[in-house]
């Protein structure tokens, strides 16, 4: 139950920030959330967060989630690997939808496409999605929960990080991103939870 109320939770979270941006109520947050990164990026930093960006995009979470899967299949069986598979595929399709279907606004300077929908941030939902339920279901099966927990926080973080320091997406974006990682993280935990019962 727990994780059916997280999922309810993030996703209301994502409803009222979706209506922040769209009223334009969060420029503010946004601008000073932009001035905490230096305007000239170094090239070192720079080619680094240049290089976690495929990760948050369907061809670098699908291969890492389907890998996953397929470890935890091939210990397990389907039902432990068919929650990570589920979530990867929806965060993907949730992605494309929204790139679709969001109304687009004025994106930071950095981003080179400024028709295309910046919120939420496709690239902390798909790594928040598959992240977490990689994580739970890693831990629930019997994976060190000290090392699996962290690295799981990290990547939808870390790709959140370097999309706000190359300067292509608001901390909104990033932030409605991670919550709608989260719906989907949580809700392919709770089908994990139930199939196992």
């Amino acid at each position: 139950m727990a994780l059916i109320g997280a999922g309810m939770v993030t996703t209301a979270g994502l409803i009222v920030l979706s209506r922040r941006v769209n009223r334009r109520k969060t420029s503010r947050l946004d601008g000073d959330a932009r001035k905490l990164f230096p305007r000239r990026r170094r090239r070192a930093t720079r080619a680094a967060a240049e290089l976690i960006q495929p990760l948050g995009k369907w061809y670098g979470q699908m291969p890492i989630s389907a890998a996953a899967a397929a470890l935890v299949w091939r210990v397990r069986g389907p039902r432990a690997a068919a929650p990570i598979a589920a979530a990867s595929a929806a965060a993907a399709s949730l992605a494309w939808l929204f790139e679709q279907t969001m109304k687009p606004r004025k994106p930071p300077p950095g981003r080179h496409s400024p028709t295309e929908p910046a919120f939420p941030s496709g690239h902390a939902l798909q790594t928040s999605a598959a992240a977490l339920a990689i994580a739970h279901v890693l831990v629930r099966e019997g994976a060190n929960a000290g090392v699996v927990i962290p690295v799981a926080l990290a990547l939808p973080i870390v790709s959140g990080l370097a999309k706000l320091y190359l300067d292509k997406h608001w901390l909104t974006d990033v932030l409605g991103g991670y919550l709608a990682g989260a719906a989907i993280g949580v809700s392919a935990a709770a089908a994990y939870e139930l199939a196992a019962q």
